[in-house]
């Protein structure tokens, strides 16, 4: 099954991320450092939507908001629903390079505003890095599925490294952050299919992803991911907005993953007990254990939300699971192509 096996090909993805990181990145770095933004904006459709919006997180994070970043579907800013300051940059993000809103983003911008624009793919001589002024290839990121799952991670982990090389100056940091990623990915396949041992996930119809800021990103991938694969039931919130009006549809047969972080663990922790007390099955998905519930740990030594999009690798599991329970074929996924052109 070609989607399933490149969900579990991500950690040698990640490796590669890693040893080209430097090369990969240069022009990038020098560019940005030689155009001083006022801001870097991200876009994207689809899967790379929510990409736009965890590493758009994750540059208001790491860079104390410094470099103000904001993050937009492909559609908003190609259809003139947007604005932006001529000293800003727009990364566009596309596996294919070849996604029609996300091209037309960048003209827009280029010709209307003058604003610098990037392109970050995993397809060489794409119309997206054609008409960026600079961009970066992950050729080597060669996914076959029409599901985005090894793309929209190690574009996630590239775009992640790229950020904290602008914004730390202490390249030590960089280093260990681009030798960790391999590591973790490789602990986080282990510990679902631990996981799996102990829930029997094809046995659910109603499927919950929580979190905030980059983990809502992941989240929201989540949604994408296992709709796409198994056409299930599936939502995504703030964790503690669930309490507000969805919780009314937990059933035994729900499944809610709580994607914690350190800085809501313990109100994260009351409302999976509020679920598992309504009677659904809770998974807490963090670096830290909570009580009551099952837990699959993420290995990540840090509290920046550096390892956001390695909490999607479960939730694509879950999907192509579930998908071959409900007797679906995730390479064939219903009313979907691998490129959407316009």
């Amino acid at each position: 099954m070609i989607t399933f096996n490149e969900i579990n090909e991500q950690p040698s993805k990640f490796a590669k991320v890693s040893e080209k990181y430097f090369d990969l990145s240069k022009s990038i770095v020098n560019f940005l450092k030689e155009t001083d933004p006022s801001e870097i904006n991200f876009v994207g459709c689809g899967s790379s939507y929510n990409l736009a919006m965890g590493l758009s997180f994750q540059l208001n994070r790491l860079g104390n908001e410094k470099i103000p970043s904001k993050y937009f579907s492909g559609s908003e800013v190609a259809f003139q629903l947007r604005k932006f300051d001529e000293n800003s940059v727009l990364v566009g993000l596309s596996r294919s390079g070849e996604t029609t809103e996300t091209v037309q983003a960048l003209k827009r911008v280029k010709d209307e505003f003058g604003v610098k624009t990037l392109a970050i793919s995993c397809e060489p001589e794409s119309s997206l890095t054609k008409v960026a002024d600079v961009s970066v290839v992950l050729d080597f990121v060669n996914e076959k599925s029409v599901v985005m799952t090894q793309s929209f991670t190690s574009m996630a982990f590239f775009t992640s490294a790229l950020i904290r090389d602008l914004v730390e100056p202490d390249r030590s940091s960089l280093e260990r952050y681009l030798r960790s990623i391999p590591n973790n990915a490789t602990d986080v396949l282990k510990n679902t299919e631990r996981l799996l041992e102990k829930i029997d996930v094809e046995s659910y119809d109603h499927f919950v992803f929580l979190g905030y800021d980059e983990y809502f990103a992941s989240s929201l991938e989540g949604v994408t991911k296992v709709t796409e694969t198994s056409l299930s039931e599936v939502e995504a919130f703030q964790t503690l907005e669930y309490r507000h009006g969805p919780k009314s549809k937990v059933s035994e047969k729900t499944l809610a993953c709580v994607l914690s972080n350190h800085l809501l663990h313990s109100e994260e922790e009351k409302m999976a007990h509020e679920i598992a007390n309504l009677g659904g099955t809770v998974i807490n998905i963090s670096k830290k254990e909570m009580k009551g519930v099952q837990n699959l740990v993420i290995p990540y030594n840090s509290d920046d939300f550096g390892d956001w999009f390695l909490k999607v690798i479960p939730l694509q599991i879950f999907g192509v699971k579930k998908a071959i329970k409900k007797g679906l074929d995730p390479d064939n996924p219903k009313n979907l192509t691998r490129v959407v052109k316009l």
